[in-house]
C-alpha cells in the first residue's frame, strides 16, 4: 500500500567529519537549549546548527535560525563536509540501547515514502495527535529544501520477512558508519545497494499500511510543503523530490522495539475536583492503598504485576497512594457503542476517556494545554514531583505493548495521543535527503 523507495542521501563525508559521533543528534523536539549548546560546542558541523539555530536578538527576515541554516547546508555540500551518494541506497541504521535492565537492538529502514494524506490509508498516525501544523518547521523547508531528520514509523511485517533481511544485512555486512552516540548507544548505518535486496524491502516495507510513530507533524509540514511547491510549480513532476518524505521504517516483528509508558502529571486539581474524584472512582475501580512515602516500592511493584486487567497509580498531593484495577465490564459498560473494543481497555483510554474526562470532568482543551498537563517516562520522578508539590496529581501507566499498537493499527484505529513512548528516539544526521529537483 505504502510507496517506500530508496534514494541518494546526503550524507557527511567521512574524510571531512573523522569523528561521527560528534554531529549527530537526536529529533529537535527534543532537545533542551543547554543540549542545543553542547552539541554546538561538540563540533562546527554539527547537525544542531541545521535542525535547531540558535536564535539572536538581532534575527531578521533575512537573517534568521533558518537562513542560517540554509547557509550553513549549502556551504558543508561546497566544502565537501556533506556529499550526495552516487546511488540509489537505502539506509539500514541498527542501534544498540540499554532499557528496562536489558540490552536491545532496534533495526530501521531509512527509506523515502511517497507522501499521501492521512485520507488514502497509506500513511497513518498511530496515534492522535495536537492541533496544527508546525508552521516554523515549514519555514525551515522552505529555506533548505531538504529532509535532516527521518520520521519514525512502523510496518505491521506480519511475517517477520523484512526484519529477517535486515537482520540478514547486520550479521553479513560490514557498516559503512560504527559510532557511540551522545546518549552512549551505539550506531551503527549500511548502506543497502542490492538491487535484489531493494526490491524485497520495498515490497516487504509497503506492502500494508505505514504508522507513524514519532513526528506526526513532520509529516504534515512534508505534505504542506509539498502543496506549497505544486501551487508556485504547475505541473511539478509525479516524481519530484519533495512528493517522498525521509522515515526511518522499524518492523512491528523487530525484539528490540521497545516502549516505555509516559506518565502524565497534572498542574493543579481542585479540592472538591479531587474529593468527587475519590468518592465516584470505587464504582469503576479496585482500589488498594499504599503509603506515599514508605509503601512506593510495593505500588510500583503491584501495578507492574497487573497483567490482567488495567491499572492505573494514582498519586495525590498530601494522599496515600492508589492502585486503581478496572473492574470486570467497567469500561463495556461505560463506553459501549462509543469506543471500539481495540481501545477500550488500553491503559490511556481508561485514563483518558474514564478518570480525566468522565471522573475529573476536564475538557479537550486541557488535554491541549501542555501548562496543565505534562508527561514524564520516569516513574520515580513523576511521584517526586507529586509528592512535593510541584504537580497536583500523578497517574503512572504501565507501558502499551507492541501487540496493542498492531492490534488498534490492524482495526484502522488511533490511539489517544502520548499512548507510547518509542525509545530510543531515532538519531538525526545519518543521512538526509534533499527536496529539490536538480538534486
Amino acid at each position: 500500500m505504502a510507496f517506500i523507495a530508496p534514494f541518494k542521501g546526503i550524507l557527511f563525508a567521512p574524510e571531512k567529519v573523522k569523528d561521527m559521533s560528534k554531529v549527530l543528534t537526536p529529533p529537535y523536539d527534543v532537545i533542551s537549549p543547554e543540549e542545543q549548546e553542547a552539541f554546538y560546542q561538540a563540533h562546527p558541523n554539527c547537525v544542531i546548527r541545521l535542525i535547531l539555530g540558535k536564535k539572536t536578538p538581532e534575527d531578521n527576515e533575512e537573517n534568521n535560525p533558518h537562513t542560517r541554516s540554509a547557509a550553513h547546508y549549502k556551504e558543508w555540500q561546497e566544502q565537501g563536509v556533506l556529499i550526495k551518494d552516487k546511488e540509489l541506497c537505502f539506509y539500514l541504521i541498527a542501534t544498540e540501547f540499554e532499557a528496562l535492565g536489558k540490552i536491545h537492538e532496534r533495526l530501521g529502514l531509512v527509506a523515502a515514502v511517497r507522501l499521501t494524506p492521512f485520507s488514502e490509508g497509506k500513511v497513518l498516525p498511530h496515534e492522535q495527535t495536537y492541533s496544527g501544523v508546525k508552521s516554523e518547521r515549514l519555514a525551515l523547508f522552505k529555506k533548505v529544501h531538504a529532509n535532516f531528520s527521518s520520521i519514525f514509523s512502523l510496518f505491521p511485517d506480519t511475517d517477520g520477512g523484512a526484519f529477517k533481511k535486515m537482520h540478514q544485512v547486520v550479521i553479513e555486512q560490514t557498516p559503512d558508519v560504527d559510532v557511540i552516540d551522545y546518549a552512549g548507544h551505539r550506531q551503527r548505518m549500511w548502506r543497502i545497494t542490492d538491487p535484489e535486496t531493494q526490491e524485497f524491502l520495498s515490497k516487504k516495507v509497503g506492502e500494508e499500511s505505514v504508522y507513524i510513530a514519532d513526528g506526526h507533524h513532520r509529516y504534515e509540514t512534508s505534505l504542506a510543503f509539498m502543496e506549497f511547491l505544486e501551487a508556485e510549480n504547475p505541473g511539478m513532476p509525479d516524481d519530484h523530490p519533495a512528493r517522498y518524505v525521509m522515515m526511518y521504517l522499524s518492523s512491528m516483528a523487530d525484539p528490540g522495539m521497545i516502549i516505555l509508558a509516559a506518565h502524565r502529571m497534572l498542574a493543579k486539581l481542585s479540592d472538591n475536583a479531587k474529593a468527587a474524584f475519590l468518592e465516584k472512582a470505587p464504582e469503576y475501580f479496585d482500589i488498594t492503598e499504599f503509603d506515599a512515602e514508605t509503601g512506593r516500592e510495593d505500588f510500583l511493584a503491584t501495578l507492574e504485576d497487573q497483567t490482567e486487567r488495567t491499572a492505573i497509580g494514582v498519586a495525590l498531593t498530601g494522599e496515600p497512594l492508589r492502585l486503581m484495577v478496572i473492574k470486570p465490564g467497567a469500561m463495556d459498560k461505560a463506553f459501549e457503542g462509543k469506543i471500539a473494543p481495540e481501545l477500550r481497555d488500553l491503559d490511556v483510554t481508561v485514563l483518558r476517556d474514564l478518570i480525566f474526562l468522565n471522573l475529573l470532568g476536564l475538557t479537550e482543551a486541557d488535554m491541549d494545554d501542555h501548562d496543565f498537563i505534562s508527561y514524564d517516562t520516569k516513574h520515580g520522578a513523576t511521584l517526586d514531583k507529586v509528592a512535593s508539590g510541584e504537580a497536583a496529581a500523578g497517574f503512572i501507566l504501565n507501558a502499551t505493548k507492541i501487540q496493542h499498537v498492531r492490534n488498534v493499527a490492524k482495526a484502522g484505529l488511533t490511539m489517544p495521543r502520548k499512548s507510547t513512548y518509542f525509545y530510543p528516539k531515532v538519531i538525526t544526521g545519518m543521512a538526509m535527503k534533499s527536496l529539490k529537483a536538480d538534486e
